[in-house]
């Protein structure tokens, strides 16, 4: 009881008209958000880097494997160095996907309460299925265009 009387309230303004965003961010919504978004960007980060780092220790250590002859003039080293470029396009593709499917719906309910509010967290246009524009999918809205 005391813990709900102490949390301040997030859809209240403080003076001067500014959004509270401490309590925004101690709100358990945007909490969610939070960990969900860091349990995809921290492994998929720690991965890209082990596997860049790999391929370069590879280069410094391993010249003999790297200039193995794959197809005529193709050697596993660049074969190994567009796997890189393939690899950031999955992981791209993947935190798309992950954004508009968890981290979006995420992000909406974390503002649902400021959805009246003028200003940064006002919509006035949707997706075109009812629901705000929030997120990727806000980035393509004329009122951010007009920014």
């Amino acid at each position: 009881m005391a813990e709900a009387s102490t949390r301040r309230d997030p859809t209240r303004h403080e003076p001067g008209g500014q959004i509270d965003w401490q309590a925004i961010e101690d709100s358990p919504e945007f909490q969610e958000l939070v960990r969900k978004r860091r349990s995809f960007v921290l492994p998929g980060t720690i991965f890209f880097l082990a596997w860049y780092m790999g391929f370069i220790l590879l280069t410094a250590y391993a010249e003999d494997f790297m200039s193995e002859r794959v197809y005529e003039g193709l050697t596993v080293g660049y074969c190994l160095a567009l796997t890189q470029f393939l690899m950031v396009l999955v992981l791209g593709l993947m935190y798309l996907k992950r954004s508009a499917d968890v981290y979006d719906p995420l992000a909406e309910k974390a503002i649902a309460g400021y959805a009246h509010h003028e200003g940064r967290f006002a919509r006035s246009h949707g997706t075109g299925d009812g629901q705000p524009a929030v997120g990727s999918r806000a980035a393509g809205s004329e009122r951010e265009t007009a920014r």
